[in-house]
């Protein structure tokens, strides 16, 4: 295979005029990420059935035959792209949830096929996520299909546009977010929808039905790119590209490949064009632009309304522009930078026409104020409003932002700025500005709240915060101002206001990257001297274990040691423990006998973190240290027997220590720790405290887990003098037998793994 894997996700039924990054935070990241066209075309007739034909094999309806979404036999000698892929050798494989989908593609075009088909049901996009997401962890496909349906079911129920339909795009984004999330960073993936829709239908052919969105990720493509028009025939090309696969002879469209232009420069473009044009005003529509730019900047206006005001008239030169230019110019423009730009910039665009109408009835000066050409323009797009919009005009919280860019529109319209006192800057000076829009994605407002620095959110002397629950909730961003040091976002809730001062940290804390190991990992050619106890910290946080030399053989001095690098934790053994052979051991840890992988002390809550054991006496035979990497042999196990690794994650077994000293320790856990993120925290295993008789299949879990532990554990013989230092959640010790007659003695101690974590993140 010359290219990557590819990965196509087709959902159906999502209308791009209702996209943005609020409402699919998840898709429009992922379009920012890579390379998209938000005003692709589909093909005619619009239906699901027919639209897929065209997607997956790359021909028009009027080549493959199909009118309808009946699902009548489908014969078409023109290959999908995954029946190419198969042709290829390649691994091929289609999720899907409606038969009418599945029905199109080639019997023999997938090696790993799954049908649903419940009945319409919106659920099945969850169950297609769980598919995609099992696939890619244990046998990824070369070039793979998944179909979401929900947003077409939403539409037909309840209206495009409708509130139950957007919200059902918010709940298919999120789906969506958890199949991109479970895929790796090195396959290829388009995303796309087959229509639109009016009212409940997508059957005529107007604007709102035919206009479609692609958009891809890949690493071919250059992130922050928009490709300039695409179209649903254009699907398997670009597929077939990504795969590294010639296009087929027969297919219509083109791959996208190399038509993505940086979306910044379009834009930039976007409005250079409108150099010629002057809409019956005596400045050109650039220089208004740039002059509307220029006085929301000396009018202190945040960067968000900067951009809007320069972006606001957009609509003229993509719109049907008259002799005074396309009178619904605002919402053309909204709809085309939506799927791109925050709503602070997107909402004062869509509004600032209806701004004029308000202001208008507001202030009977305002009228006499305008131009001649705003004054024409005002009847066409209505007139003032009535009383009933004034109302919705006013609840609507970008209203008064709306108010402040329609001032700037009408103030930048000066035959000579510099004469009064308006510095205009030139087009390209607002690149930057323009990037980082494009780049920064929709504000949390809870979490802006939460991040202010102000003197009345955070203490001035700690740091600490002074707010409470109750204040960060209900916000609505107004709008941003982004410089080196910090970023300014302000917020409204009902009357109440509150510019939140976000710092940008000096030196941000990045997590260690953490790293695997096995058989072949070699521990004693990283010895550390005892005395650098950064890079201590830094093994044990990174690899989970870390062998030190230069302690010597002082009883005690281990203690020390600990202390060097974080907190004693004391436990019924003491702050301090001497492993050595006894004649009658209560525990298998003092006697002379081989003990297998384990994690230390399961049975309590909290488990020690992070253990010391210090070699004052080698053994004169035997007594070899052994230690596995619990991370890697799990994550084998998810490979190979996902199975075993559910159970491990979900089955509570309890771990207890009865001494004859009066101590009874018990703790109820699962042998894997997983966090909410799927990810692996701890392990819990030790066969000598397992109170809890194990089922057969647990049985066979466990006995999976140890064998891929066995496989891939090392082996030392520590000498006077060295400590091995290890979290106990994550790597597994173990000893062979010795002989106890030449007294092996270790002394070891317990320390939270936190102050090793604090110093490695702390860094030299």
């Amino acid at each position: 295979m010359t290219g990557n894997p590819v990965l196509v996700i087709s959902i159906d039924g999502v209308a791009p005029r209702f996209v943005t990054p609020e409402r699919m935070p998840a898709l429009c990241a992922f379009a920012r990420g890579g390379a998209a066209c938000f005003s692709a075309q589909t093909v005619e007739p619009p239906w699901t059935r027919p639209v897929h034909a065209s997607m997956l094999r790359g021909i028009d309806p009027s080549s493959h035959g199909l009118e309808d979404n009946a699902n009548t036999p489908f014969v078409c000698d023109t290959p999908s792209f995954l029946g190419m892929a198969r042709s290829a050798r390649l691994r091929t494989a289609a999720i899907t949830s409606w038969v009418q989908i599945d029905s199109l593609i080639e019997p023999e075009a997938c090696a790993e096929r799954v049908a649903l088909d419940s009945g319409y049901d919106p659920s099945d996009d969850d169950r297609v996520a769980d598919h995609v997401a099992v696939m890619y962890r244990h046998d990824p496909p070369d070039v793979a299909f998944a179909y979401l349906i929900a947003p077409d079911l939403a539409g037909h129920d309840h209206g495009w546009g409708s509130d139950q339909y957007l919200a059902t795009l918010s709940s298919v984004d999120a789906v969506l977010g958890r199949i991109l999330g479970s895929v790796g960073s090195d396959v290829s993936i388009l995303v796309t929808t087959d229509h639109g829709g009016v009212g409940t239908n997508h059957g005529d052919a107007t604007r709102d039905v035919l206009e479609v969105f692609v958009a891809g990720r890949a690493p071919s493509i250059a992130p922050g790119s928009w490709w300039p028009a695409a179209s649903t025939l254009d699907v398997a090309p670009t597929a077939a590209a990504l795969a590294g696969l010639d296009a087929h002879d027969g297919w219509q469209g083109s791959s996208l490949l190399g038509s993505e232009r940086p979306a910044v420069d379009m834009l930039l473009d976007l409005v250079a064009s409108t150099e010629s044009f002057s809409y019956g005003e005596d400045v050109t529509m650039l220089e208004h632009a740039l002059q509307a730019a220029a006085v929301a900047r000396s009018a202190d206006l945040d960067d968000d309304l900067v951009v809007a005001a320069l972006l606001h008239d957009l609509g003229h030169p993509i719109g049907d522009a008259g002799t005074y230019g396309d009178p619904d110019h605002a919402a053309i423009a909204a709809r085309f930078l939506g799927p791109w730009l925050p709503e602070t910039i997107v909402e004062p665009i869509r509004l600032h026409v209806e701004a004029k109408r308000r202001m208008v009835v507001a202030d009977p000066g305002y009228l006499a104020a305008l131009s001649e050409a705003s004054v024409i323009t005002l009847e066409q797009q209505g007139g003032p409003l009535t009383v009933d919009e004034c109302n919705d005009f006013d609840a609507n919280p970008h209203a008064s932002r709306a108010v402040e860019l329609r001032r700037a529109d009408d103030e930048a319209k000066l035959a000579d700025p510099a004469a009064a006192g308006l510095t205009v800057a030139p087009l390209e000076s607002y690149r930057e500005l323009i990037a980082a829009s494009l780049a920064a994605g929709p504000i949390d407002p809870a979490q802006a709240r939460d991040s202010c620095c102000c003197e009345l959110c955070r203490d001035a002397t700690s740091g600490q915060r002074l707010i409470t629950a109750a204040d960060r909730t209900g916000w609505q961003v107004l709008g941003q101002r982004i410089t080196s040091e910090s970023k300014v976002v302000d917020l409204v809730r009902g009357t109440e206001q509150h510019r939140c001062e976000i710092r940008k940290p000096e030196h941000p804390a990045e997590t260690a990257p953490i790293s695997h190991w096995n058989a072949d990992f070699d521990l004693g050619g990283r010895r550390r001297d005892a005395n650098d106890v950064d890079s201590v910290s830094n093994d044990v946080v990174t690899m989970g274990v870390s062998l030190v030399d230069g302690l010597g053989t002082a009883p005690g001095t281990v203690l020390d040691f600990a202390r060097s690098l974080g907190f004693v934790r004391e436990t019924n053994y003491g702050d301090l423990f001497d492993v050595l052979s006894e004649p009658a051991p209560t525990n298998l840890a003092y006697s002379p006998l081989a003990l297998p992988l384990h994690t230390d002390n399961p049975y309590r809550d909290p488990t020690p973190t992070v253990q010391i054991l210090h070699c004052l006496v080698p053994a004169a035979e035997g007594g070899a240290t052994r230690l596995a990497d619990a991370w890697s042999a799990a994550d084998e196990l998810s490979k190979v027997y996902p199975e075993a690794y559910s159970l491990l994650a979900s089955t509570p077994v309890e771990f207890r220590f009865d001494g004859d000293d009066g101590v009874d320790l018990r703790a109820t856990r699962p042998i894997f720790d997983v966090g909410p993120d799927g990810a692996l925290r701890s392990v819990a295993l030790n066969n000598r405290s397992l109170h809890t008789p194990l089922s057969a299949a647990m049985a066979e879990a466990v006995l999976a887990f140890t064998e891929l532990l066995e496989q891939g554990a090392i082996e030392l013989m520590l000498q006077a003098g060295e400590a091995l230092i290890f979290d106990n959640r994550r790597v597994l010790h173990a000893r062979r037998g010795f002989d106890a007659s030449e007294g092996r003695h270790l002394q070891g101690c317990y320390i939270d793994i936190d102050a090793l974590r604090s110093r490695s993140l702390a860094g030299p």
